[in-house]
């Protein structure tokens, strides 16, 4: 599971990176295993659409502590 550290440069990657970005929004499986989350293909989106890099650098510590909570969470309940 990702760490706090890892939860953040993911997010302002995000915020900063557009080819990062690229691959996010057409492969976040394998995006997110850069960083350290194990996310179940079978249950991901093939595809996503990303909040503003402007917003993504505003709100990168509170979008953290909410990735890391709900990540832990699904997770958990698998």
């Amino acid at each position: 599971m990702a760490n706090q550290s890892q939860t953040l440069a993911l997010l302002k990657g995000l915020a900063e990176d557009d080819a990062l970005r690229a691959r996010m929004e057409t492969d976040p499986v394998a995006t997110l295993a850069e960083f350290g989350f194990v996310v179940d293909p079978s249950i991901a989106p093939e595809r996503v659409s990303l909040p503003s890099k402007e917003h993504l650098r505003e709100n990168a510590d509170k979008f953290a502590r909410q990735l890391e909570a709900t990540s832990g969470w699904i997770i958990f309940c698998r």
